[in-house]
């Protein structure tokens, strides 16, 4: 992590309800994460932490409060604005990988890298040798394993070297064996690209692996 403590996450006031006249399931919030930390958000199912990773993604949009990531203010973009920024200064990791089953492995971790309009594809090579899995690039990705999946998906997400890398239950489909391999490559990330990274799990064997730890459940108490 970073010798700079300037927060690379603002969060103020931040309110996000899905029904009316009932509890909103973030409330009033206000968190800042620091530049190259990586933060274990843990908390029981339900109590908000994948809405929050929405939100700072830019997917979902608060009721109230703002989210400002690296001096960005998110809560103020259009929809257009929100995806041009998501795709230079945000990677997302999800639990069921959400590769392109019919594409290769190297075909996906190019994908973000294609979309910002850069035809190159040195970068995608180059990440899969830090992930460890340039030895599987030709192959599809619905003939890998859980492990190579999701070491894919991280190097997919990091394809455009973003600012912040959210993952909600990254390990959730993962033996234990992979599960470890999976967090090295996080902390990984965070070493060799000082990249903020935002972990949201109920898993408590991750909590090792933070700067932080984060119980969502009594943070939002």
């Amino acid at each position: 992590m970073t010798d700079d403590d300037s927060p690379m996450i603002v969060i103020r006031g931040l309110t996000k309800s899905y029904n009316s006249g009932r509890k909103p399931i973030i409330e009033n919030l206000d968190l800042d994460i620091r530049k190259g930390e990586m933060v274990i958000l843990m908390g029981r199912s339900g109590c908000g932490k994948t809405t929050l990773l929405n939100l700072i993604a830019g997917l979902d949009r608060p009721d109230k409060g703002s989210i400002a990531i690296d001096g960005t203010r998110l809560d103020t973009m259009s929809e257009d604005q929100l995806a041009r920024f998501r795709l230079k200064n945000i990677g997302f990791v999800f639990q069921d990988y959400n590769l392109i089953s019919q594409l290769t492995i190297l075909q996906n971790v190019e994908l973000p890298l294609r979309l910002a309009g850069i035809k190159n594809d040195k970068t995608a090579r180059n990440l899969l040798k830090i992930f460890d899995i340039e030895k599987i690039a030709d192959q599809e990705a619905n003939t890998v394993s859980g492990g190579e999946a999701q070491r894919a998906a991280i190097a997919r997400a990091m394809a455009n070297n973003p600012k912040v890398l959210l993952a909600d239950e990254p390990t959730g489909n993962l033996d234990a064996e992979n599960e470890a391999g999976v967090m090295k490559y996080f902390k990984k990330v965070q070493e060799e690209f000082d990249t903020t990274i935002l972990i949201a799990t109920h898993n408590k064997d991750l909590a090792s692996y933070g700067n932080r730890i984060i119980d969502f459940s009594e943070l939002q108490q």
